[in-house]
């Protein structure tokens, strides 16, 4: 069933989900008894939890019912005759200039403090974030990053994004040599506060190989996303910014918006890598709420002779 074009690590998400969702309401039944009304009825209870829980139940469904059809032993796919789900309105949200400084100083003063125990954090969290927030990658995609991944002679600097990092069950944390899709694989020039710390990290791995990484453990290998993500936990903890469900996502999605804003939705679909700007409007470019003066400007000469 899971024989597809995909990448390994969402093979094992559809394989994870298979167990947890799906198998817990239908592993007694056999292909047939799956019908319409008893697909209906579980979806309709998992849509009470969530749209994307009800969402990613549906997809595995489909692909084992799916694969069911084409080992014609069943007619037809019971899922595609299943009510549509509706899609609930999601506005993106970026981060503003205030959350941004709030965060970069919880970054910097985490764990420095003189009767902290334990050892000092090495930066790398807090380098890491400068580094999104000047590329508007993933955060797996920015952990990826090599030696050989960046042109520090370019003008302006770039990085060439072209790989993302995995957890795999039995295979540990890994780096993938490609992003999450081939239009995720791109070169984008990066601004001066962004460059800096590449410079830094850069300076740190000088008698290293080409194909090191950026950002790494103490062992030289790749840092697991999910222990970033708490240690970001953490620092929002820390700065009092636990309550605002800021993620490392974030960072996406406030380049994303201050790129649409500023240079048009098309220029911030190139940077992060979308096919095309209807992915980047819907979810991740807040909507300019700016009143602009400019169309009063051309409505006024509709107005009445003097």
């Amino acid at each position: 069933m899971l024989d597809v074009d995909r990448a390994d690590s969402t093979k094992e998400i559809y394989e994870r989900e298979l167990r947890g969702l799906v198998l817990p309401t239908f592993q007694h039944f056999t292909v047939r008894e799956v019908t319409v009304g008893r697909i209906e009825r579980f979806l309709k209870v998992q849509r009470a939890l969530s749209y994307a829980r009800a969402k990613h139940s549906r997809t595995i469904l489909s692909m084992v019912l799916g694969f069911a059809v084409r080992r014609e032993i069943i007619a037809r796919n019971p899922v595609k005759e299943t009510s549509r789900m509706k899609k609930p309105k999601h506005i993106p949200k970026a981060l503003t200039a205030e959350q941004i400084s709030a965060i970069r100083t919880a970054a910097r003063d985490w764990r420095m403090g003189d009767g902290t125990k334990g050892p000092k954090p090495d930066g790398q969290v807090r380098e890491l974030i400068e580094v999104m927030l000047g590329t508007a990658t993933r955060i797996g995609e920015a952990l990826a990053l090599r030696k050989c991944d960046v042109d520090m002679a370019a003008d302006p600097p770039r990085v060439h994004i072209n790989g993302t990092i995995i957890v795999g069950t039995g295979k540990g944390v890994y780096r993938q040599e490609h992003p999450k899709t081939h239009e995720s694989n791109r070169v984008v020039a990066i601004p001066a506060f962004a460059a800096e710390v590449i410079r830094h990290r850069l300076a740190l791995i000088a008698g290293e190989e080409p194909d090191h990484l950026l950002f790494f453990s103490r062992k030289g290998t790749p840092l697991a996303p999910y222990n970033v993500r708490r240690t970001f936990r953490e620092i929002l903890k820390f700065g009092g910014l636990e309550d605002m469900e800021i993620t490392p996502h974030a960072f996406r999605r406030t380049g994303a918006t201050l790129l649409a804003n500023e240079l048009g939705l098309q220029a911030a679909a190139d940077m992060l890598g979308h096919t095309s700007t209807s992915t980047t409007k819907e979810h991740y470019a807040e909507p300019d709420r700016t009143v602009k003066s400019e169309p009063a400007i051309v409505l006024q000469r509709l107005a009445p002779p003097a």
